[in-house]
């Protein structure tokens, strides 16, 4: 069986798209949070972020949080969330970093709240 042009096509185009996903999706879940001299390290499936926490104010993680909100920007997978999202009642914009474990810890820095979770 010869292989041409539209048979890469349609056949591989495909599985080559859905796997592309994949890894985006994948590579966005975090898996671990880390605080250390003044670094926040996000640890995904595939990669990290380094976040410079100097001068974060640190405060009890307010009660609407993750009430009322919906993504903007990035993954959302039951409890596992990564990215930007919105809570719609209040306007609030957070950035979630959450994982499906442990403690939460939330706290603002230049104009940005955050809330991660599993932070060792």
């Amino acid at each position: 069986m010869k292989i041409t042009g539209n048979m890469w096509i349609t056949v591989f185009a495909p599985v080559l798209i859905i796997l592309g996903v994949l890894l985006l999706v994948l590579g966005s879940i975090p898996v671990e949070n880390r605080i250390k001299d003044n670094t926040l390290t996000v640890k995904f499936v595939i990669g990290k972020k380094d976040i410079d926490i100097a001068g974060a104010e640190f405060l009890p993680v307010p009660d609407d949080v993750e009430h009322n909100i919906w993504r903007v920007n990035g993954t959302s997978i039951g409890r596992i969330r990564s990215g930007h999202f919105k809570n719609s009642k209040t306007g609030n914009r957070y950035i979630f970093y959450l994982t499906g474990k442990g403690d939460k810890v939330y706290f603002e820095l230049d104009g940005k709240k955050y809330l991660v979770d599993n932070v060792l």
